[in-house]
């Protein structure tokens, strides 16, 4: 709003000058060369209006205003020529100069655009290191303090501690994995290096599948689906849609309370497979649903648990290759909804 005002102040100071010059150049009824380049004045000062328009403006004015004052001042000289080509050589220098300040404020504009990139990869890059050094931290500590514990009492340990501490080194070692993953996904998405491997496959048993996966692991929640109203033939990537619905699933189980449930239902609609995974969990503040899907976000009140921050962006990623569309509705303290929508005969 600030830029837009001043912007405005700056394009009626000009048109003020241009009026200004206008009536000395009437004035003087000798052929004063001097005066048509005092119009540069005004369009040099419409370089301060960040308008693109209005500084057109401010150029065809001045133009207008030159045009204009070969009629008023007649020349009291008998040289006529002269005059006139002094009226268009200024006319001329408007425009040049007003060329000149458009391409300087697109240059500034441009740099000033490569400087907001530079410093949002930065802090990108910072919050990378960050959660890398954290997310990694916790699984070597337990795949270190595991290993350690099984030297320790390798000769009093019963087979179901081994299996025990094995299990838990292998969760470890499953999860830093997933997080390479959701990086390389991430860096392949950003360059736009993922490929659909298109066939016809049973998305309702993809979709189970997963919430079977998530049975598995997830004891201490409850896992409520119905997704008999899903095509059993359907035309995609499985292997991209199957870490889209484990993502999502793990999100929901990993933001919900022990003991909640966590829904999934599906049906068609107008050409659509919709699956719709509901949890009861912390849910996500009204502010940082829209960048909830960018890279490396994660929400304010999501500190206190585990994550990349890549996940919700690679899921985005992979639905819309797909042609379909993700959608979040959360309320905080009273979990979240998040629907997903795919073509059934695949991206068009």
């Amino acid at each position: 709003m600030m830029n837009t005002v001043v912007g405005l102040e700056w394009f009626f100071a000009t048109i003020a000058a241009d009026i200004a010059i206008f009536f000395l150049d009437v004035s003087i009824r000798e052929d004063n060369v001097s005066i048509g380049f005092f119009y540069i004045l005004p369009v040099l000062m419409g370089f301060f209006v960040k308008d693109q328009i209005l500084q057109a403006t401010v150029v065809g004015i001045s133009i207008i205003l030159i045009i204009i004052g070969c009629f008023l001042p007649l020349p009291v000289n008998d040289n006529l020529a002269v005059f006139v080509a002094n009226r268009i050589l200024s006319v001329f220098t408007v425009l040049i100069t007003g060329v000149m300040v458009y391409f300087r404020v697109r240059l500034e504009k441009t740099l000033g655009d490569a400087l907001a990139n530079e410093k949002n990869a930065s802090a990108t890059q910072r919050a990378f290191v960050s959660m890398v050094s954290h997310e990694f931290r916790t699984p070597l500590t337990i795949i270190d303090g595991e290993a350690y514990r099984l030297i320790k009492i390798k000769d009093i340990i019963s087979q179901n501690d081994i299996e025990k501490r094995a299990n838990s080194i292998r969760y470890s070692v499953t999860r830093m994995i997933n997080l390479i993953e959701g990086v390389l996904y991430s860096s392949r998405a950003q360059e736009n290096k993922i490929i659909l491997h298109l066939q016809t496959f049973d998305f309702s048993g993809l979709v189970r599948a997963a919430c079977h996966r998530q049975i598995q692991v997830a004891y201490r929640h409850f896992i409520d689906y119905d997704v008999s109203g899903l095509p059993i033939s359907m035309r995609a990537d499985p292997n991209l849609l199957t870490y889209v619905f484990d993502n999502l699933l793990t999100n929901a189980i990993k933001y919900s309370a022990e003991g909640s449930t966590v829904s999934v239902g599906g049906h068609i609609a107008d050409g659509y497979a919709v699956v719709t995974i509901r949890d009861r969990g912390i849910g996500v503040p009204a502010e940082d649903l829209p960048k909830l899907f960018e890279p490396y976000f994660r929400a304010s009140n999501a500190s206190s648990f585990s994550g990349s921050g890549v996940g919700l962006y690679i899921v985005q990623t992979f639905i819309k290759l797909h042609g379909g569309r993700v959608t979040v509705e959360s309320e905080v303290g009273r979990g979240s909804v998040f629907t997903v929508h795919l073509p059934v005969d695949g991206p068009t």
